[in-house]
């Protein structure tokens, strides 16, 4: 009986320390971040410009994240340049792309990213996916140093 007793409590030892260290090694994001659905962050680069990342830290789009907004599991926004601040946080203020904008749409459940969208291309789409069709999309706030 205390034979039995000890081999269990061994393989629950050792089936907790794989678990243990399975999770320590698992892909994990460094420094500051905001969490998107199914993995997905946005992150400042070396240049503390906002970026969108997938778990593998592997940059998703060229440029930088101007302004986003989540919807469930979609995320929508726009690249390019964020606005000179105009109040404390960035973030007060409606994000209005001008005609070098260009707009992105990602579904994070399947991983389709829809970028290089114009203004029109990209409010045409979200009415298509049956969100609202007067989005407004705001500036990330400025990160930390």
């Amino acid at each position: 009986m205390q034979v039995r007793f000890v081999r269990l409590l061994r393989s629950l030892m050792f089936t907790s320390l794989i678990a243990v260290t399975l999770s320590a090694t698992a892909a994990s994001v460094t420094g500051p971040v905001v969490v998107l659905p199914n993995s997905y962050y946005l992150q400042p680069d070396q240049e503390g410009q906002t970026k969108l990342v997938k778990h593998d830290g592997g940059r998703l789009l060229p440029g930088h994240i101007a302004a986003y907004l989540v919807f469930g599991q979609i995320v929508v926004g726009a690249t390019g340049e964020v606005p000179p601040a105009a109040h404390q946080f960035t973030n007060d203020l409606e994000f209005t792309g001008g005609p070098d904008t260009k707009y992105f749409i990602l579904d994070t459940t399947s991983g389709k990213l829809e970028a290089n969208l114009d203004e029109a291309a990209w409010h045409k789409r979200i009415q298509e996916l049956g969100l609202h069709s007067d989005v407004h999309i705001y500036p990330p706030l400025p990160w930390q140093k």
